[in-house]
């Protein structure tokens, strides 16, 4: 008869990988948020047989995207391995294992990760039912063994799909969502015909009617409404600016600055991990920069064609165009990429798949441009912001859009804004 280690090894999990999973067992993470980073378990007694000294400690990362899904659709399972000593964790292999019976965990899929460190697993079926999942990295040389926590995800019929997330209804939407986003479209709808009272009126409305939906809800499943009641707050902030005969880039940094308070507040109430907010991996948001600076410049030469703006500092002297772009990039621009790529779409994409939750996302943000009352601008934001979301989906890199939002501006209101004169 085989000996304990070998029939583990038959079963494709080796006696040590037996225990860290068991070790990961005792975390949950529903389908609200199925993102998670700890530490590599069973660290302390790697560290104890380590013959040369301390193993450096590796983190996972794992998300289900999107955690409901219907039979026979795909479910992206992806996640980021990095080490404490800030290696780059390339071809270390990462292991899928379907935890569903926690006392007999199987092999899915086995892949490696990529030169940032990334992995991606597929995952589909063709019945109703719903399968836990649990991400393995086995580490490498010096460096620790990490799993994720576990993830579930649930494959159903529309009409189950509905019942398990709370009558949900379009892009498995709740309704009170579905209504936040509708206040918010119907209030930029009124500004761009001219009626901006009435806009305050409907984005305050929305704020007031959302506040009351998490105090109904209790807490549970509000983070989609939260970061749609700091769109409307941003509306009512902004257009504060937009009634100002003449602005200026100090206004604008006040403007702009005021909303770092509730953005702060949900990110710390919300607990949000460095790889949440797009900063996990420095040294490739460092590498795509370049790149976000030529794509920022093309959508300024396509954006001064339809607005033919003017510029908002005096003159184009170093020391006015160092102001402006201090402001575009730690105010305007981070503000904007935290707002609507950081806490709205992630939100959106959970509930509703990748392509959907970018789309409204975008469909939102292209509205926010309702104060030039251009629908060329609306179009070309909207389709900006397309670009911007399925970037940061895909690189998760905040420097990288927050480049292409701050370089737009810098190109538009300073350098190209001289033109228009």
């Amino acid at each position: 008869m085989p000996s304990d280690e070998e029939e583990h090894e038959q079963r494709g999990i080796s006696i040590l990988e037996e225990s860290d999973l068991a070790v990961g067992d005792q975390g949950y993470v529903g389908a609200e948020r199925t993102e998670a980073t700890f530490s590599a378990p069973g660290r302390e007694e790697v560290q104890r047989r380590g013959a040369a000294g301390v193993e450096t400690p590796t983190t996972i990362t794992a998300t289900a995207t999107p955690p409901l899904q219907f039979v026979g659709h795909n479910v992206t399972i992806a996640g980021h391995l990095t080490s404490g000593g800030g290696a780059e964790m390339v071809a270390v292999p990462v292991v899928l294992y379907s935890t569903n019976d926690p006392t007999n965990k199987v092999r899915v899929a086995t892949t490696t990760t990529d030169a940032s460190g990334r992995y991606q697993f597929t995952v589909t079926d063709t019945v109703a039912t719903t399968h836990a999942y649990t991400v393995y990295a086995r580490g490498r040389s010096a460096y620790s063994r990490a799993q994720s926590t576990e993830l579930l995800v649930t494959y159903g019929t529309r009409p189950t799909l509905a019942s398990a997330t709370g009558r949900r209804t379009v892009f498995n939407l709740a309704w009170y969502e579905l209504l936040a986003i509708f206040l918010i479209l119907i209030g930029e709808g009124l500004l761009f015909t001219g009626h901006s009272v009435l806009c305050v009126g409907v984005q305050a409305l929305n704020v007031a009617v959302v506040a009351v939906i998490v105090v109904t809800l209790r807490g549970e499943r509000v983070q989609l409404v939260l970061a749609l009641a700091l769109v409307s707050v941003f509306r009512v902030v902004n257009l504060s600016f937009a009634i100002v005969p003449s602005v200026t880039i100090h206004w604008l940094a006040l403007i702009y600055g005021v909303m770092y308070v509730p953005l702060v507040s949900v990110i710390v109430h919300e607990k949000m991990s460095r790889y949440d907010l797009g900063i996990a991996d420095v040294r490739r948001s460092v590498l795509l920069v370049p790149l976000g600076a030529i794509v920022g410049t093309g959508f300024a030469f396509i954006e001064h064609i339809i607005l033919a703006n003017g510029a908002l500092i005096p003159n184009a002297s170093a020391i006015e165009l160092v102001q402006l772009s201090i402001v575009m990039i730690f105010f305007v621009a981070l503000v904007e990429a935290l707002l609507f790529l950081v806490l709205l779409q992630p939100q959106l994409i959970t509930r509703s798949g990748a392509i959907a939750g970018i789309l409204i996302t975008s469909v939102i943000f292209g509205a926010m441009h309702a104060g030039y009352a251009n629908v060329y601008e609306l179009f070309f934001a909207t389709a900006a912001s397309v670009v911007l979301g399925v970037a940061f989906y895909k690189t998760r890199s905040l420097a990288l859009v927050v480049t292409i939002l701050a370089v737009n501006n810098i190109v538009l209101f300073g350098l190209l804004g001289f033109l228009a004169r």
